[in-house]
């Protein structure tokens, strides 16, 4: 019987372990996606901001 919760353990560390990886690589992908998008968004305005300063 305890050969078997040892069994049950080990496999909820893996599986924790593998989550754990599952969440690490998500988050990598949304700070990439975020900061590309980020630096798009960026140049779009700037280009709409200096297309809007008017002068007397």
């Amino acid at each position: 019987m305890t050969k078997m919760m040892q069994l049950i353990r080990s496999d909820e560390g893996a599986t924790a372990l593998e989550y754990g990886l599952i969440a690490a690589l998500i988050a990598a992908a949304i700070v990439t996606a975020v900061t590309a998008l980020g630096t798009n968004v960026s140049g779009t305005f700037n280009g709409i901001a200096s297309k809007m300063t008017v002068t007397p």
